[in-house]
């Protein structure tokens, strides 16, 4: 009987706690001004037509089968309120724009995407006038199944770069109708390469942390000091690298090493040592600036989902940094080489 009672008690603190605990509901908002006036752009995002080319879910399969439906009646009629595709990745799904007054600059639609939500999910557009600028506001709500509840940090991540890979992508479409330069917003492109592994490498290489400070500027100090006690009878052998051991994005955490590929013609303090990454990878082609380099590895993950691979902990995730500052002035032209671990 005591232990009934027990039991009984367990549940209910362990059932409690885990309604406390979460709540199952996320929520994102990324916002940007542009050179553009607020009724050009609300008359562009009238038409669901024109959102087959920045919505972020439809990058994972281009393929993929898209058509339109008219749900409403009378005047709105004359254009689509549904758009639909149908894929093998990105499975069955639909976004959907619920009617508004004529003159809300407003966009309020109801997202089915089961390859990566597993409940609908609210995707809204607000705009606000600014002078003849125009603020875009993106936001994402949405609410997990309760025994899914405990994976409410994982969705609020994959919510919050959903949303900026939305913003940036709408911002770089928007931005034929800027009188502004033409290079002011740019999206991330993503070349996916699928499944390889990495050759031995011999490069020198040092320890690095990032917890308070931007990455790019952790990474650019490390990799100048590397360069420095190199020096210049030493030139690098490849492009630089950086191995990540630990990357924890909500409390902006990262470790690992950088590295440089070096041939080590003349002495000097470093000392090569034989970086040996055994196993299979899933790589990833990004094209675009380092601060958005993150979205790089959030397009991995969602690529490394869609497959139903499962990510390797115990071994380094790699960024090669093909195309840099030496090579370009142009931040649109970076390309890194994304590498994720996989068992």
């Amino acid at each position: 009987m005591i232990v009934i009672v027990f039991l009984i008690t367990f549940c209910t603190t362990v059932l409690l706690a885990y309604l406390f605990l979460f709540n199952g509901r996320f929520f994102s908002r990324q916002n940007a001004v542009i050179g553009v006036p607020i009724e050009v752009i609300a008359e562009d995002l009238s038409d669901l037509t024109n959102w087959k080319t920045w919505l972020p879910w439809l990058i994972y399969e281009p393929k993929a089968y898209v058509d339109y439906e008219y749900l409403n009646s009378g005047i709105h009629s004359v254009l689509p309120t549904c758009l639909v595709w149908q894929g093998k990745l990105i499975k069955d799904g639909y976004i959907t724009l619920e009617p508004s007054r004529s003159s809300a600059h407003y966009f309020h639609t109801l997202l089915e995407a089961p390859a990566f939500y597993p409940n609908d999910v609210h995707f809204n557009i607000d705009l606000t006038k600014q002078k003849d600028r125009t603020l875009v506001t993106i936001q994402i709500t949405g609410k997990l199944p309760f025994f899914s509840r405990w994976k409410q940090r994982n969705y609020g991540l994959r919510a919050d770069k959903d949303t900026e890979l939305a913003l940036l992508k709408l911002l770089a479409y928007l931005n034929k109708y800027s009188k502004a330069s033409s290079h002011e917003y740019n999206a991330p492109a993503f070349e996916w390469l699928e499944r390889t592994r990495l050759d031995n490498v011999d490069a020198v290489t040092r320890p690095f942390v990032v917890s308070n400070q931007p990455m790019s500027q952790k990474m650019d100090q490390g990799f100048h000091d590397l360069i420095t006690e190199l020096g210049p009878e030493n030139p690098p052998a490849g492009p630089c690298f950086a191995l990540y051991k630990k990357a924890d994005i909500a409390h902006h955490y990262f470790s690992g090493r950088l590295g440089i590929p070096v041939q080590n013609l003349v002495p000097c303090e470093l000392y090569p040592e034989r970086i040996v990454l055994r196993g299979s990878y899933l790589h990833l082609r990004y094209m675009g600036s380092y601060q958005n380099l993150s979205l790089g590895w959030h397009v991995l993950y969602s690529f490394m989902r869609l497959h139903h691979l499962k990510p390797h902990r115990r071994r380094y995730g790699v960024e090669v940094f093909e195309v840099g500052p030496l090579q370009t002035n142009h931040s649109k032209d970076f390309v890194t080489s994304v590498y994720l671990p996989i068992k």
